[in-house]
């Protein structure tokens, strides 16, 4: 399997069980919630620390294996700290490897899929060229 290929499947493989969390595909809106939640494991921005990998890690999980409609409560509110500190609670440190190598792997792929759109220079008395 090509590496775009695995890319591709990264974002297609529906459900999928991992450590015996079941987790959601990785969609439009995950990223948006990657942003919100600021995961820079997936939109490259963050300290990069241990500590800070670690709960992005769990984050991410919880993200991807909780109930949508509990998520999307917990960002709103901004108690999505607290909700990510209790689901670390289920996760057993025999886990942890089988969790962050599946991090790690959409990580890679949301990284090799993103396209940053940079805006054209202009000259400021240029028009858009005619369709």
């Amino acid at each position: 399997m090509t590496r775009s290929q695995e890319n591709e499947q990264s974002f297609t493989d529906g459900t999928k069980l991992v450590a015996g969390i079941t987790l959601r595909p990785f969609t439009i809106g995950t990223l948006s919630l990657c942003r919100q939640l600021k995961l820079s494991m997936f939109t490259g921005e963050g300290d990069g620390s241990g500590q800070d990998n670690q709960r992005q890690i769990m984050a991410f999980a919880w993200a991807q294996s909780a109930p949508l409609a509990q998520v999307l409560q917990a960002t709103r509110s901004g108690k999505w700290v607290e909700a990510v500190e209790e689901f670390e609670f289920s996760v057993l440190p025999s886990q942890i490897n089988e969790i962050v190598n599946e991090v790690n792997r959409v990580s890679l792929a949301v990284k090799a899929a993103t396209v940053e759109v940079e805006q054209k220079p202009s000259s400021g008395t240029e028009d858009a060229p005619p369709n």
